[in-house]
């Protein structure tokens, strides 16, 4: 399976806490969160790690090569943009076949997501597999509409949750190419990457299931750093 880690914001939360490195190498345990993460997909059967990198942070990029120089198959792809979608565009260009993408911070269960791959893996080359949390931490969630029979019908970015129920969007996307590919040459342009998914469901002929995790979360902040070596350490 090929992995897809979007790096390319700029962690503005951690800056007005006072650190001092990009937002991808704030520590867990004493090692660069990109680090913890790329270690998980390595035990999860990556064979390829594509890193859309913020090119302004030459601390990030000295990271990854340094990982590319112990063996690790990362291939880094420096991007300079404010749209998140654009960075998962460049991050993952070239690849045909299935891919899960992901922030650099993603946090989630390791046997959750080992049952996940599997299931992108086995799932149709027409569907998007994205998945999704009743676990609710973040201030502004993208909140999903799902169907009764299992599809995921539309997206919407903080407010009021769909009267279907609250479930989020947990920051992991289960996709293809071929699925990267219909935005394009439907004449789509995203203006993030909230926009891709919900234009993905309401917009396109591609299909969009969910795979829902108990818990998956991101690292904002210094709380939320210590939620995840809390919740890593138990795991």
């Amino acid at each position: 399976m090929d992995f897809v880690i979007l790096a390319g914001g700029l962690g503005s939360r951690f800056v007005k806490e006072g650190y001092e490195c990009p937002k991808p190498l704030v520590p867990l345990f004493g090692k660069p969160m990109i680090g913890v993460l790329i270690n998980t997909l390595m035990k999860c059967g990556a064979e390829h790690i594509y890193v859309g990198a913020n090119a302004r942070m030459q601390m990030l990029l000295d990271y990854l090569e340094e990982l590319r120089g112990e063996g690790l198959p990362v291939i880094t792809r420096p991007i300079i943009t404010d749209n998140s979608y654009c960075t998962l565009k460049a991050a993952s260009e070239g690849i045909e076949g299935k891919f899960i993408a992901m922030t650099c911070d993603a946090i989630f269960p390791t046997d959750e997501f080992r049952k996940y791959v599997e299931c992108v893996n086995n799932s149709p080359a027409d569907v998007a597999l994205m998945g999704l949390t009743r676990f609710v931490e973040d201030e502004s969630p993208l909140y999903a509409r799902v169907t009764e029979d299992g599809e995921v019908i539309d997206y919407r970015y903080g407010g009021a949750p769909f009267e279907e129920g609250v479930i989020v969007s947990a920051g992991l996307y289960g996709l293809s190419g071929g699925i990267m590919n219909v935005i394009p040459e439907l004449g789509l342009e995203p203006e993030s990457l909230s926009d891709f998914q919900r234009l993905l469901a309401v917009a396109t002929p591609v299909k969009v299931r969910p795979f829902e995790f108990s818990i998956a979360f991101d690292v904002d902040n210094t709380r939320d750093r210590l939620h995840a070596e809390s919740f890593l350490g138990g795991a």
